[in-house]
């Protein structure tokens, strides 16, 4: 199917904006990893994303789901963790 030329762009951007939520999320998950103490979790954990990071550069379906699951599971957490800090403030 063809896609014309505005289409193709806005995916790009949009592949690019989930590579960068995606570099931030890990790097954010390395330090809470490792601000824990828990050193080998964190290098497994940063190996995984920079192994899930080159296969997402060359556009693998595979790896491009992990970065959108992955994303939108922080999102996720991130929701719940404001709303669980403004139940406790209102207690």
């Amino acid at each position: 199917m063809y896609e014309f030329e505005h289409e193709i762009k806005r995916k790009e951007k949009i592949y690019k904006y989930y590579i960068i939520l995606y570099i931030l999320s890990a790097l954010i998950n390395l330090s809470f990893l490792l601000m824990d103490g828990e050193i080998l979790r964190g290098i497994s954990s940063l190996l995984f994303a920079l192994i899930v990071l080159n296969f997402g550069l060359r556009k693998k379906a595979w790896a491009i789901w992990i970065i959108k699951y992955m994303v939108w599971i922080n999102i996720i957490v991130l929701i719940f963790i404001l709303i669980a800090k403004g139940i406790d403030l209102m207690q």
